[in-house]
């Protein structure tokens, strides 16, 4: 086997492995936030508050992307891949992503790391949109629960 393709199996491997442990941290660090402020929403769960949350967590799992694609670009640009840390951030965004226009591609020796950044990116979407709809789901079984007791209180008014 070629060294260099050696050299980068390893180097898309720590990458692949940083970008899981930012996620995980992430994650666990945002739940862990989620769940302390649990009685709060339970409490206040009106459509606003709700809203808010949602929008929260979005913008929490936006943002650890965001910092994950940060990290692969770093080491596009460092590692002088591409001229720029623009357009290393470009290659990395639509590669994470999996959008892939193909207007800016790594040198023949590098391009088997789109293909790492590429996998990675789809699974830590995936594993964002798990934990969205997990959270989604708690949001609407709560909310119909509170409908469902408002209009037992509603009935036994009238």
């Amino acid at each position: 086997m070629n060294l260099i393709l050696l050299a980068r199996l390893f180097q898309g491997l720590i990458l692949i492995m940083a970008t899981v442990f930012i996620h995980g941290v992430g994650t666990v660090a945002f739940l862990r936030m989620l769940y302390k402020y649990k009685p709060y929403w339970e409490k206040h769960g009106g459509i606003v508050v709700n809203t808010l949350s949602l929008t929260w967590v979005v913008g929490t799992l936006v943002m650890l992307h965001i910092l994950e694609i940060a990290v692969w670009a770093s080491f596009y640009w460092l590692g002088q891949i591409f001229p720029t840390f623009e357009t290393s951030l470009y290659f990395s965004l639509v590669t994470y992503t999996t959008v892939g226009f193909g207007d800016v591609v790594p040198p023949p020796t590098w391009r088997v790391f789109g293909s790492f950044e590429a996998l990675v990116g789809i699974l830590m979407c995936a594993w964002s949109t798990a934990l969205l709809m997990a959270v989604v789901n708690s949001v609407h079984s709560k909310t119909l629960t509170f409908w469902k007791e408002k209009d037992v209180e509603n009935f036994r008014k009238s």
